[in-house]
């Protein structure tokens, strides 16, 4: 993986327990009820892994000196890897049911109080339940989204 996404993988069960009473997802009880659940978090510090994953340009690192500077690449960089881990893990033939909406702050004070990671996303994985799926929503026209110049 790039540096700036940092996975933690949570079994089922009671190594859930402190997501549950730090998150307050919009699930619960799905993400108590999943076999895994995954923690996907930016990286804030990624930089200090530059010197080994591009060798090729030494001045890589200086360039996210700054915190905001470097906050902001690690969101966007990890995003992108948070929407490959979802692919990669429906293409093991798994459901992946990705959240937001949670308390990042409790979350990022249970999981990452050392202040270098910053939570993104939760992501149950496992099979899916009964009933699990809804029609599909309305979506927009192309016009409402697309702007030519």
């Amino acid at each position: 993986m790039f540096p700036g996404l940092l996975l933690v993988g949570l079994a089922g069960g009671l190594a859930q327990a402190p997501m549950f009473a730090a998150a307050g997802t919009l699930a619960p009880k799905k993400t108590a009820a999943a076999p895994r659940v995954a923690v996907l978090a930016a990286d804030n510090e990624f930089h200090e892994e530059l010197p080994s994953q591009f060798p090729h340009f030494p001045p890589a690192k200086g360039l996210f000196a700054e915190r905001a500077v470097r906050e902001r690449s690690a969101r966007l960089n990890a995003l992108l890897q948070v929407g490959y881990f979802i692919v990669g893990v429906r293409a093991a033939g798994l459901a992946a049911g990705p959240m937001t909406g949670f308390d990042a702050e409790g979350i990022d004070k249970e999981f990452f109080s050392d202040g270098e990671h910053s939570v993104l996303a939760i992501v149950n994985i496992g099979r899916p339940g009964e009933n699990a799926w809804f029609k599909r929503s309305p979506h927009l026209r192309y016009a409402q989204v697309v702007t030519t110049v």
